[in-house]
């Protein structure tokens, strides 16, 4: 719905917008009127996607990301921002929000009508704070001080997502094998994709590693090339950073980035060190690409990192045991964070990789063997701004 109302904080914008019940005009507008830019396609869940970014005001660099299937419905919205820039309600702060049924068409009467009370209805004061609901400190006070609720049950979720069962008992939290190979696509900063492949080879000492290919970069929304990479050589106790350019047909080392100390591979049952939680099940839901009787987890896990920040990682995995998307979320502060996700296109337990399949012209002499560090930190991370 449309929400009409003022925030006396940013008086450059008027209105609260969301998607669908509007769509297609206010999808339309609030596209037009923010430099939306293509990024690029690539597949979600099955579906061949569209993948649009719309530039951050007053950013250089990143934005908010749209998926859209093929044919046009809007399927994932991503956004990066704690202060929600495109002033979405109830969302309102950074989120990966997927849409699984999409039907653009007229505003319904009922929605007209509960629109028109909304925006004359006055809120109850709740101790001289008035909500706009636009970043996450606003979102976490209307929360805790909601101006209405109603109970819900299963069925009616279930109504909304066929298949769902929250907090399924007995269930497996997913493991990586010790040789596992993905390929994807990583949203994070930059405007573009970054295709990415990961090797994962874990033999219990110094000798475990894995590998992360970033190629990419993009710091003008829809010009992004793929003509420079970035490595993220993970072991036992640093992670090199070598990066490469692209020339006569070759990559070529330009440099080898800072490295992170102390910042290794992870376990093969991380999920389980960090405290995965199984959240939900899907079963049979084509939405998300499911077959009938095939389920798909919703799992998450976090990492105290010290100095008060919060690492906090979602992993969808098949009930086989594919990953299918990876997200890691660093909360430093109400408006301070990181958060980037992988979308697996390809993830192969057990695949046949060995040391030859490993790259690191930047990388040192192991010391003697050791454990591998509890942290996944450097899984998915960009490097510094040190390259523009």
């Amino acid at each position: 719905m449309v929400l009409d109302r003022l925030d006396p904080r940013r008086p450059d914008r008027q209105r609260l917008r969301a998607f669908p019940d509007d769509a297609p005009a206010a999808a339309a507008e609030l596209f037009a009127e923010n430099g939306t830019q293509w990024g690029i396609a690539y597949p979600l869940l099955g579906s061949v996607c569209n993948h649009w970014v719309v530039p951050t005001p007053g950013s250089s660099d990143h934005g908010s990301w749209f998926a859209f299937r093929q044919g046009g419905a809007l399927f994932r919205v991503f956004n990066l921002d704690a202060t929600n820039p495109l002033m979405i309600p109830v969302l309102g702060s950074y989120y990966i929000a997927n849409v699984p049924t999409f039907v653009p068409g007229p505003v319904s009467g009922a929605t007209q009508d509960l629109r028109a009370r909304v925006k004359h209805a006055t809120a109850p004061a709740q101790g001289g704070y008035w909500n706009p609901m636009v970043t996450q400190e606003d979102i976490q006070r209307a929360m805790a001080a909601p101006l209405a609720s109603a109970p819900c049950t299963l069925q009616q979720i279930q109504d909304v997502i066929p298949g769902f069962v929250p907090k399924p008992s007995g269930v497996p939290l997913p493991v990586w094998s010790k040789h596992t190979y993905i390929e994807g696509w990583t949203i994070g900063t930059d405007f573009i994709p970054y295709y990415t492949r990961v090797c994962y080879l874990w033999t219990g000492d110094a000798s475990s590693k894995q590998q992360t290919v970033f190629i990419g970069l993009g710091v003008d929304a829809g010009q992004g090339v793929y003509l420079q990479r970035t490595d993220t050589c993970l072991n036992t106790h640093e992670t090199d950073q070598p990066y490469y350019t692209w020339s006569s047909n070759q990559w070529l080392l330009n440099q080898c980035l800072p490295k992170i100390p102390g910042v290794g591979l992870p376990y093969p049952d991380w999920v389980s060190r960090d405290g995965g939680v199984v959240m939900g099940m899907i079963t049979g839901n084509p939405a998300f690409g499911l077959a009938p009787g095939q389920s798909l987890n919703l799992v998450a896990a976090q990492l105290p990192r010290g100095g008060g920040e919060l690492a906090i990682f979602w992993l969808w995995f098949t009930g086989e045991g594919d990953g299918v998307l990876f997200t890691e979320g660093n909360f430093m502060n109400p408006l301070s964070h990181n958060l980037q996700l992988i979308d697996y296109t390809l993830f192969a337990k057990d695949a046949g990789i060995s040391q030859q399949d490993f790259s690191n012209p930047c990388g040192v002499a192991l010391p003697g063997p050791g454990g591998a560090v509890r942290s996944v930190t450097g899984h998915a991370k960009r490097p510094g701004r040190s390259l523009r």
